[in-house]
């Protein structure tokens, strides 16, 4: 499987992201902590969109003896979110449905707490780019790097560093695994979206450019908000993550397939997702 062409160029695009999200920033302005009220209702994925995806290729039937080929292997990056916590199970964490109806198996690295700069490698709380390091070399198809908001305390006093690590980390992704295909989930906020936010947001969507990944937004339109949010009032429940996977899976462009239209009208979140 061959990754989209890895360039250059990450710190101009960085900076460049970063003016326009201060703009944006500046309009869409940096209030107050309040979370919405908004009930998410799921909505059906386009099934007419080509997909980012290449479908396979037809192979003759395999002998009896023959093999089916492995499932291919995606390997998750993030923080508490990627981890599912608030989840009632890990079967229902955005990371594992998301795998499940990519047909790809799971291999998630994610650590509580943690961002592109944020991590305490004492008490084994890995940053993302330790996160890559720890997987070897060349080991995975897909790498899906998600997250951010941790680094928000880290961006309202010294965003450069920040900046410069979200470039490094998806440098570092392209080099590690040179023939996987990655995926870029922008940060998330169950909070009123302020500047930080959107600086962190475009500074990953310009970094993901550079590597040719698929980049998926969770701000525009804000996915966590109102009834997603747990009762902690930070991380997701699990029409939460349900509402993470489906903003991924429509990036992705994946058909619904194997329920009927009246299973689709009556099905909760995790059984679209999950279906095959």
């Amino acid at each position: 499987m061959k990754r989209w062409l890895v360039s250059g160029g990450i710190a101009v695009s960085v900076v460049a992201a970063f003016a326009v999200s201060v703009v944006v920033g500046m309009v869409l302005g940096a209030g107050g902590i309040t979370v919405g009220g908004t009930t998410w209702s799921p909505s059906p994925v386009p099934r007419a969109a080509p997909s980012l995806w290449p479908a396979a290729t037809p192979s003759p039937s395999p002998s009896p003896s023959a093999s089916p080929a492995p499932p291919p292997v995606a390997l998750f990056v993030g923080d508490s979110y990627t981890v599912g916590q608030g989840a009632t199970s890990p079967d229902l964490r955005w990371s594992t449905l998301v795998a499940e109806a990519m047909g790809w198996r799971e291999l998630n690295v994610a650590d509580g707490g943690t961002g592109f700069v944020k991590g305490n490698p004492d008490v084994d709380k890995l940053s993302y780019p330790d996160q890559l390091r720890s997987v070897p070399r060349d080991s995975v198809d897909v790498v899906v790097i998600a997250g951010g908001q941790n680094d928000f305390r880290a961006m309202r006093t010294d965003p450069a560093p920040v900046f410069e690590a979200v470039a490094d980390t998806y440098e570092l992704a392209a080099r590690r695994f040179p023939h996987a295909r990655i995926v870029s989930v922008g940060p998330s906020t169950p909070w009123k979206i302020g500047l930080e936010a959107r600086a962190l947001d475009s500074a990953v969507r310009a970094a993901a450019g550079e590597v040719e990944a698929t980049y998926v937004s969770l701000l525009d339109p804000n996915v966590v908000r109102g009834r997603l949010v747990h009762e902690d009032g930070i991380h997701t429940t699990d029409a939460g993550n349900a509402a993470i996977a489906r903003r991924v899976l429509e990036t992705l462009q994946v058909p619904e397939e194997g329920l009927t239209g009246e299973q689709q009208a009556t099905a909760r979140p995790a059984d679209i997702l999950t279906s095959r």
